[in-house]
């Protein structure tokens, strides 16, 4: 698996495309990239961002603390946590 940031925010963007393909069914967003801000560009709530947050860590076999979450504000954010994580063992 490669563990590069870039690769990385390439996985996070499928997987959250793939999650808000699921519940809104929405085919016609803008695409999710490195700068896509969770919650402003995408409207995600907090519970939706939680659902994304366990997709991620079952995807890399990692736990991410919640502590780490808290300044994760884009895809770019969040994929600086996973490499942090994965770099730290998992």
């Amino acid at each position: 698996m490669n563990t590069s940031t870039e690769s990385i925010e390439k996985d996070l963007a499928r997987l959250l495309t793939a999650q808000l393909e699921k519940h809104a069914g929405d085919g016609g967003r803008s695409p999710v990239g490195g700068a896509t801000d969770l919650t402003r560009d995408l409207g995600l709530e907090s519970i939706q961002i939680m659902e994304f947050v366990v997709d991620v860590e079952d995807h890399y076999d990692i736990s991410i603390p919640l502590e780490s979450l808290s300044k994760a504000h884009t895809v770019h954010d969040l994929a600086l946590v996973v490499a942090r994580e994965i770099g730290a063992g998992g």
